[in-house]
Parts: structure tokens; sequence; C-alpha cells
């Protein structure tokens, strides 16, 4: 369409799927515009809830349990295209190689071209395995919806096989005591202490170990949070092993460092890698300015430095928060906060008004579930535990879903993940 402004978004995750629909929400300022979305998916992914999707259904073998975790945590584009009138909004599956500044358009890794007139990055990071020989090969990493299928098949497995009496002790080793890593750790460690109360799974058939390089667990918590959690996941059996770096992987071991010594452990029938993220390698082709860490540099207003009418947002952008000169956390609610900023700042630019900049919180509202119906909650003057938290973090997660969905739809599907999630505890 002649004079229809076109606004491409790459990555549909909680920053750019947010971007496209707050964009939505200004049709009568943008008046004739598209947007296309590219992700290299198809559907969106609620990533709070995968360390659920590992740990979910695990006495089942049948698909419809596999069917039923993916319900739970994802959302079809196609979904989102239809709810937009006039075709306004439509999903391109592909992924990022280039960008010609002079053309306007990028480059997908199929060969294909997308023009644009306002181009907002928004792809998030890949697992960051620090060149650890063996990780790649021996290790499945806790990122992605098809990694956490991956390891409830593989944990799904090895309890079939100790059911048969085919296997004496399931140890499984998790690395990076931070958000992944604990909840995950704790989901299992519940699940594991509910089979042994019901006589099904003997005490000493299995074994969780976390194992953290720095000295606590959640090191970006508070203190009291971080003992809080260390105390629970002690409590449900799981062996917490601070100041412990893995240098290497092997099938059925893993090598590690404590304080300088270096040991190998032998039992390790299942390694999830949960041991930090960092930019994609994809950012490096397309000659951007980066920070020291590999993220976009952008200013207040989220534009890319250096380039006019590109916006970057989310884990990949180095947002800076101006009072305490250090970068935003990189949270799912800080994602969606920057997508308004991102919206309206390209509304204003067709607008020729004056850029507005973003003056984050210095402090967060946190939920961290561990294990079961309890979680810790972290207000920053104060947090509560257990169910109380619970509570916290299902609020959060029905009022993520109501923010894209109309209520109608996202009420059912945070029910309905929230019932096959439950059958665990």
């Amino acid at each position: 369409m002649k004079g229809t402004h076109r606004i491409v978004i790459v990555g549909g995750g909680f920053a750019g799927l947010r971007t496209a629909l707050e964009l939505v929400k200004r049709k009568a300022r943008l008046r004739a515009f598209e947007i296309t979305l590219v992700d290299r998916e198809t559907v969106h992914v609620y990533s709070p809830l995968l360390y659920e999707v590992c740990t979910g259904g695990l006495e089942k073998d049948d698909g419809s349990m596999a069917k039923d975790l993916r319900a739970g945590v994802s959302v079809p584009f196609s979904d989102f295209e239809r709810r937009v009138k006039g075709s306004k909004l439509k999903f391109v599956r592909g992924e990022l190689s280039g960008i010609d500044s002079e053309a306007n358009e990028i480059q997908l890794k199929d060969g294909r071209t997308l023009p644009y007139d306002d181009l907002v990055l928004a792809f998030g990071v890949v697992p960051n395995t620090f060149g650890i020989p063996g990780v790649e090969e021996h290790a499945y990493k806790l990122k992605w919806l098809p990694d956490a299928l991956k390891i409830r098949e593989k944990l799904r497995m090895h309890l079939e096989m100790a059911r048969k009496g085919k296997e004496k002790r399931l140890v499984v080793m998790v690395v990076g005591g931070g958000p992944t890593g604990t909840e995950f750790s704790a989901e299992l460690a519940n699940f594991f202490q509910r089979l042994t109360r019901e006589k099904r799974m003997s005490k000493d058939a299995w074994q969780i170990r976390l194992v953290e390089a720095g000295p606590s667990i959640l090191g970006n918590a508070s203190p009291e949070i971080q003992k809080h959690a260390v105390k629970r996941l002690e409590r449900l059996g799981v062996m917490i092993m601070p100041k412990t770096k893995m240098t290497a992987v092997e099938p059925g071991r893993a090598c590690l460092s404590t304080d300088g010594e270096e040991e190998c452990v032998r039992e390790a029938d299942v390694i999830v890698w949960a041991g930090g993220i960092k930019p994609s390698e994809a950012l490096k082709s397309l000659k951007l300015q980066t920070d020291p860490k590999g993220a976009i540099v952008v200013d207040p207003a989220f534009q890319v430095k250096g380039r006019e009418r590109v916006w970057a947002l989310g884990d990949a952008s180095g947002f800076v928060h101006p009072k305490t000169n250090a970068r935003v956390p990189q949270l799912a609610q800080v994602a969606t906060r920057e997508a308004g900023i991102v919206a309206e700042n390209i509304t204003r630019a067709l607008e020729r008004r004056p850029l507005i900049s973003w003056f984050p919180p210095e402090k967060w509202i946190t939920a961290t579930p561990l294990g079961g119906s309890y979680a810790v909650a972290d207000f920053g003057t104060f947090h509560v535990a257990g169910w109380r938290g619970f509570i916290v973090r299902k609020f959060a997660d029905l009022s993520y879903f109501c923010s894209i969905l109309p209520w109608r739809q996202a009420i059912p599907l945070w029910m309905h993940g929230t019932m096959v999630y439950r059958k665990n505890d």
C-alpha cells in the first residue's frame, strides 16, 4: 500500500511482541501502517514457566501430556495476527542475518529481504557456555521450549528405568544458581519428595546438585532472599554447591573445581545448563555499536547509537539506568515496560514530536517459585514467602497473559497451565 509506514520488529519475545501490540493500540495516531513481526519460531513462549514444562507429567509417557505442557506456556503468533483487524500485523518466520541501512531493509538467513521505515531489534540472548569443554555436547540447556521438553523426556526415561529396576539412582546436576536453575531444582526436588513420601521412590534413589560459581544462589537477590531460598532448597533435599565451577562435561560425569581444587563427579545422569546468557553471535554481523558485554548501545529513548529509525530493547539492548548507571535487569517485566516507551517514541517520531526518555524504577518486584505451591516474593522493603508468595507469582503470570490476550482467552490459558503444572505437586 502506497504511503504505508512499515515497522519491522525482529524477535517475538516479551519485548518484541509487546512492542507490536503497543503499536496497534496507537493505530489512530499511526494511521497508515503495517507491522511485521519476525521470529525463528511460530509461537510466543512465556519462558518463566519453562521450569514447569521440564518437570511436568513425568509419570506419563503419552503425547497428550507434552501437548498440554506446551499449551500452558505458548501462544501461536497466528493468534495475534487474527486479532488485529485490517492485516496491520503479520508474522514472518525467519532469522535475521543482516541490516542494509542505505536500502532500509533487513536480510533473513534464507535470502529474503524485508523493507522497513522503522526497525525494532528485540531478539533475546542465547546460553553462554563460556567455552567449557563438553557442555554443548553433553548438557541440556534450559532456555527455550524445545530444551525444556528434551529435559523432561530425559528425566522421564530415567524414572521409567528406575521403576523397572534397571537404574539404582538418578543424579541430576543443575549448573547455575540464578532464577532458572534455582526454580528448576526446587520444582524437581519437590516432585521427588512427593514420590518418596508416597513410598514410590526411595530417598536414596535420587540426588539433585545445584552448582553455582558465586558465593550464593540468586546472586542478584537480597541476602534475606538468598538465605530463604537456600533453606527451602536444603529442606527439599537439594545439595547446593557454591563457589564451584564446572570445568568440563563428559558422558555420565562432570568435572568441577571448588576453591581451586578439581574433582570429578562421575554421577551425573542428567546435566542441565543454566549457567549464563550472552548476546547472540548474529549481533556481530550487524555492525552495531555494542557495550563491553556485547549488548546494543541505546540512548534513553531506545534509539540505537549511530542509526536512524532503528530501536533496540529487551535483553539485546544495554539500557543503562540514568541514576544508578547500572544496566537494568533482564526481566520480563522490564522488557514489557520498555516496549511501551519504544512504541510511543516510534509514534512520536511520525508525529514529529519530541521523544520521551525512560526513567525505570531502581527496584523491581520479583517472585521466585521454590517448588510446589511455594514462592518468595520480594517487594524491596519486605518479602512474603510460602503460599502467599506463590499467589503473587501466579497473579504475575495471569497479569501477563491478560496484557497480551483478551481476558476470555487469557484466563483459560492460565487456568489450563495451572492445573497441568500442579499435578506434580
